[in-house]
């Protein structure tokens, strides 16, 4: 509830300047030669020093705030775009996040760049230096490097996509963006785990084909094995019934072990990655029932005490 009155201030918030800048901006167009004109109203001396000063730095701060609002208009109508684009298939939706996410880096650089100009900076100047500077920074950050290219790599090899189910480095979660530097998964609690590109070498992708998760039953060792497979596949088609997320199966897979107190029973079934482990719950509540039905016990753990006999 909090969370989601942050939010909504947040978005009035940004509402409001939008329009402001907005405003700012139609005033900019509208009344161009007074504003900006060397002849304009903020370049006529009012005989106060101060009040000179405040008045020309106006025209350059409406500018400013005209760059930031063509900026985010720019960036508006591109993710829109990029969203009608690069939607459909999850590889689709993940070119057109990677595309955006650079897009963004470049726009907000060629706004800062414009904005210092406004205020007067030798941007050419500035540009050039910034060319060596690149280069020595460069040979310090070649991890941020490596994680875009990885980035890249990944996301035209289609090994990974928004959507997928993946584990990496034993943390499973679902892939939410693959970002010019770091990939985002997401788990089932919500967690989110941040992984830098280059760091992700080798994972599992569990949603390229469907899943295989397995149950084990454990039954009396006096049952009769034979009448429970007789059993398991005389309702076969019923507990497939029951389990409308099982693609194919359930299978029963023979004696798993011999354990201490009971006879494990193996079970398996296809289905969707996302609900591997539903359908593990449900093909443990199906075989249960159908169990307690025909009278097959499923029994507590037992010991065996033997006593010395007095001699």
């Amino acid at each position: 509830m909090e969370k989601a009155k942050k939010t909504g201030i947040k978005r009035i918030v940004g509402i409001v300047c939008l329009v402001l800048f907005a405003a700012v901006t139609v005033l900019g167009f509208v009344f161009y030669d007074e504003i900006y004109g060397k002849d304009g109203l903020m370049y006529r001396d009012t005989g106060n020093a101060l009040l000179n000063t405040l008045l020309r730095l106006l025209p350059r701060t409406m500018w400013t705030v005209e760059v930031l609002f063509i900026t985010l208009v720019v960036l508006y109508v591109l993710g829109f775009i990029m969203k009608k684009v690069f939607r459909g298939s999850p590889r689709r939706v993940t070119i057109g996040k990677l595309t955006m996410s650079i897009a963004k880096v470049v726009i907000w650089v060629a706004g800062g760049i414009s904005i210092l100009a406004v205020w007067g900076v030798n941007v050419g100047a500035l540009i050039a230096g910034a060319g060596v500077l690149t280069l020595v920074v460069g040979l310090g950050m070649q991890s941020l490097i490596a994680d875009v290219v990885a980035g890249v790599f990944l996301v035209c090899d289609g090994t990974l996509q928004v959507g997928d189910i993946v584990t990496i480095d034993g943390w499973r979660g679902t892939v939410q963006e693959i970002g010019i530097r770091n990939t985002k998964l997401i788990n089932y609690s919500g967690d989110i785990r941040v992984a830098n590109n280059s760091t992700i070498k080798v994972f599992v992708n569990q949603s390229r084909e469907n899943s295989y998760p397995i149950v084990y039953i454990s039954v009396a060792y006096e049952e009769d094995i034979p009448r429970i497979e007789e059993i398991l596949r005389e309702n076969a088609d019923r507990l497939k019934e029951r389990l409308p997320r099982v693609i194919k199966g359930p299978e029963y897979l023979g004696v798993n072990a011999l354990a201490d107190s009971a006879v494990v029973l193996q079970f398996g079934a296809y289905c969707k990655e996302e609900d591997f482990f539903q359908v593990q719950r449900d093909m443990n509540r199906e075989i249960k029932l159908l169990f307690d039905e025909n009278g097959i016990r499923i029994p507590f753990p037992q010991v065996d005490v033997h006593m010395p006999t007095d001699r």
